[in-house]
């Protein structure tokens, strides 16, 4: 099994990479708009001791149903679970699945099946242990501000065996419209986000949230772990309570909508 996942990881990195190359010549949203299929990889999140969810994106022209597989080995040699998911155009084309009846502290792989055969890169997570434990590691991130500079420490974290489960603890992505932070002398060349205005509105996150999923090393993290994330304040607007936020204002509509 680790041979195989050695021989297949090896692919995977070339994929990742070129779609990384690919990334710094256009806006990542940009290219997520203009690609069909599996546009963000995959990734996996909520682990619980029997079951995980699963999750992609596939875009293509109409509704598209998915196969997916999981199993024990990184040749799909016995199917241990899996399902059909659609990928709805509505959901900007994005799809996940709860598969359960798995066992307790056991790595799975997996991978997405499109109506015509086309497959996701294949995916590797863990469900949670149960009982005494005699070591369980967490790889925790935060405030990950992608025209600040690249996200080498999701591929720090995506390179070391000893890793059980992530933890995002929110500022996954920065609000902020081009220019604010950082301001456009400290911005990184190469690493762009779009809409280039504050994020607000539905299409705003799903541009954003595409231009940070066009990074390699991210799709990578999610690839390998299961991920459990929250939100924090750049998620909606900096500062944020319960009367408003340091950077709400009236013309992005009524803070308590």
């Amino acid at each position: 099994m680790h041979q195989l996942w050695g021989e297949l990881d090896r692919r995977l990195l070339i994929k990742l990479g070129t779609a990384g190359l690919a990334a710094l010549s256009l806006p990542g949203a940009a290219l997520a708009n203009m690609a069909q299929g599996f546009t963000h990889g995959v990734a996996s999140g909520e682990p619980g001791a029997n079951s995980v969810l699963l999750w992609t994106r596939y875009a293509a022209a109409n509704d598209s149903a998915l196969t997916v597989e999981l199993s024990e080995s990184a040749d799909f040699g016995r199917v241990a679970g899996g399902g059909s998911v659609i990928a709805e155009g509505e959901r900007d084309h994005c799809a996940k699945i709860v598969v359960d009846g798995l066992q307790p502290g056991r790595w799975y792989f997996y991978r997405f099946i499109a109506p015509d055969g086309t497959r996701s890169v294949t995916g590797r997570t863990r469900t949670l242990p149960t009982g005494p434990t005699s070591a369980f590691t967490i790889a925790l991130f935060s405030c990950s501000n992608l025209p600040f500079g690249w996200f080498n420490a999701y591929a720090h974290a995506a390179a070391r065996n000893d890793i059980d489960l992530v933890a995002h603890v929110g500022d996954y992505l920065y609000e902020y419209k081009v220019g604010d932070y950082p301001a456009l002398k400290d911005a990184l060349p190469g690493r762009d986000i779009q809409p280039t205005q504050e994020i607000v509105a539905l299409a705003d996150y799903r541009l954003r949230y595409a231009a940070y999923r066009s990074d390699p090393d991210l799709q990578r993290l999610h690839q390998l772990f299961p991920v459990i994330a929250q939100w924090d304040d750049h998620e909606f607007a900096n500062d944020v309570w319960k009367g408003g936020a340091e950077n709400h204002n009236e013309g992005e509509g009524e803070w308590r909508a």
